[in-house]
């Protein structure tokens, strides 16, 4: 019954809460995932990237953050946010005389009162998290930062190396002192330094006196690990590592299981590692590419068993694209949703719409940016989509909804122009249409 009560409450906050929370603000929402988050973050870094800046990244973490939320402040940030008294009531209720116990090699500890921390497993905690964190947003004054529930990523960007680091440190210095003041404990052990650019002047962060962060050149978040150089190639490999192993397992027993079988392992453990945020490392490099299309071909050879055929011949077999085309229409669609307003409001930061003064037959067009590079200028989401827009036939970008859009993407032949993963690359020769 508990749950049935924390749903309707659910419901209750959510919709009230939803305008006063920060767009940045990007776990345990609707329609929000890491994805975005990285997204967010990652095009911003190839943007400066791009125009010669400098980047410095902390990666922060928490001790023990869900655990840690003082019950009367969250109380107090709900009335400052309009709840009305009997609301505040209901949740101090909900919040308290609760209780817990200790239990090793069957001895237990006696019970004790639970004073901090939202309830684990409930529907109601994670919001409530949410709702403690928000305000962390408007302590910065020049830097930037990328949250998914208790992974926090502060990061500033400047034309020159000393000055983005006075700005980090002196952001640093007030998260520090915003989670100290809500009870929130950041592990310094655990904190991890990247610099990004053409700087020469890259060493190890100095926060004080007493703590240094050692400059990392590699950093695993949200699952993703980012490199220094954007390049994802370790992450690819990491990956294509964990696939290779699973396609190793499921090729030694293909000849105990009928068709139908393989096909549901293969989607199951193979096909789906590949689903796991793919607009963050779509654009990676030639070797990344073409290990995951090695892989990709081992599979598919594996569940129609079929050694004859060449690569392109299977996927056509097999009505399949490569992951990297997968990756180009999930983008589309992720456009799709932005041009009609299905998107969260991050994604307002990644791309945008054309402003016409004058009556288009249609109108729903995005803008691009000039780019002075091709890595981190061409070879963004934000710029690639601008391409893939353009290039899509009118009938397509009005269709009435989101599932008839996915439905007829599947069916679109992607221009090879427009990327060049699409396009043959030999090596000493270079790229061939």
């Amino acid at each position: 019954m508990s749950k049935v009560f924390e749903k309707l409450i659910f419901k209750q906050i959510e919709e009230y809460i939803e305008p006063f929370l920060s767009k940045h603000l990007t776990g345990f929402r609707k329609n929000h995932n890491t994805q975005n988050s990285l997204l967010y973050m990652l095009e911003k870094w190839k943007e400066s990237l791009d125009q010669k800046k400098v980047i410095g990244a902390i990666y922060m973490d928490l001790s023990k953050a869900f655990d840690t939320l003082h019950h009367d402040l969250l109380i107090s940030k709900l009335d400052a946010y309009g709840f009305s008294y009997s609301a505040l009531t209901y949740i101090k209720s909900y919040l308290s005389n609760r209780s817990q116990r200790v239990n090793v090699n069957n001895n237990f500890s006696s019970w004790q009162n639970i004073k901090t921390g939202v309830p684990q497993g409930s529907i109601l905690g994670p919001l409530l998290f949410n709702i403690y964190l928000n305000d962390i947003f408007t302590f910065l004054s020049s830097s930037f930062l990328a949250n998914y529930a208790d992974d926090t990523t502060l990061y500033s960007i400047h034309t020159n190396y000393k000055i983005m680091e006075t700005t980090l440190r002196e952001n640093f210095s007030q998260i520090k002192i915003w989670f100290y003041e809500n009870f929130m404990q950041i592990n310094p052990s655990k904190c991890h330094y990247m610099c990004l650019g053409q700087s020469k002047e890259k060493h190890d962060f100095i926060l004080d006196d007493i703590t240094k962060l050692e400059l990392t050149h590699e950093h695993e978040m949200l699952g993703v690990i980012i490199d220094s150089n954007l390049k994802f190639d370790s992450h690819i490999n990491t990956l294509c590592k964990k696939v290779g192993k699973k396609l190793n397992a499921l090729t030694r027993v293909s000849q105990f299981l009928q068709p139908i079988q393989k096909q549901l392992l293969y989607n199951s453990f193979i096909k789906s590692q590949f689903s796991y945020c793919p607009l963050i490392w779509m654009f990676c490099s030639n070797y990344s590419n073409n290990l995951i299309n090695k892989l990709h071909e081992r599979a598919l050879r594996m569940i129609s068993g079929n050694y004859t055929s060449t690569f392109q011949e299977l996927l056509n077999d097999n009505n399949e694209t490569t992951i990297h085309v997968r990756n180009t229409h999930l983008l589309l669609i992720e456009i799709f949703k932005f041009v009609n307003e299905l998107s969260p409001e991050i994604m307002n930061e990644i791309f945008k719409l054309k402003e016409n003064t004058y009556h288009l037959r249609n109108p729903r067009e995005l803008f691009a940016t000039k780019k002075s590079t091709i890595k981190f200028g061409i070879d963004t989401i934000s710029y690639k989509a601008t391409q893939l827009w353009q290039n899509l036939p009118h009938f397509m970008k009005n269709v009435p909804s989101l599932a008839i859009f996915k439905n007829s993407i599947t069916h679109l032949e992607i221009n090879s122009s427009q990327c060049r993963l699409c396009k043959t690359y030999i090596k000493n020769l270079g790229y061939i249409d």
